[in-house]
């Protein structure tokens, strides 16, 4: 009788230490969780402010400014511009 006491008394301590620890492995989990969320979101509003600085550097006037500054490009006169026609 004794010893199934001794053994009912280890169980249950163990499972008593089973169950600290796996409430501890939770919450660090649920800490890491928390973390990689917050991580994500940053991410996300940095990527919105990448779409938006790309979308501003994309606009045509920009591209067209750009090209006039620093390539010197202009638009060519309508008698400059010569269509050449599909082969067939």
């Amino acid at each position: 009788m004794r010893s199934l006491v001794g053994v009912l008394i280890v169980t249950v301590a163990a499972s008593a230490i089973a169950v600290v620890y796996m409430r501890h492995q939770h919450r660090l989990s649920y800490v890491a969780l928390q973390r990689a969320q917050q991580v994500r979101d940053e991410l996300n509003i940095e990527w919105g402010q990448l779409l938006l600085e790309q979308s501003t550097w994309a606009m045509h006037h920009r591209v067209e400014a750009e090209a006039i500054r620093k390539l010197g490009m202009v638009t060519p006169n309508p008698d400059q511009i010569v269509v050449i026609g599909e082969r067939r």
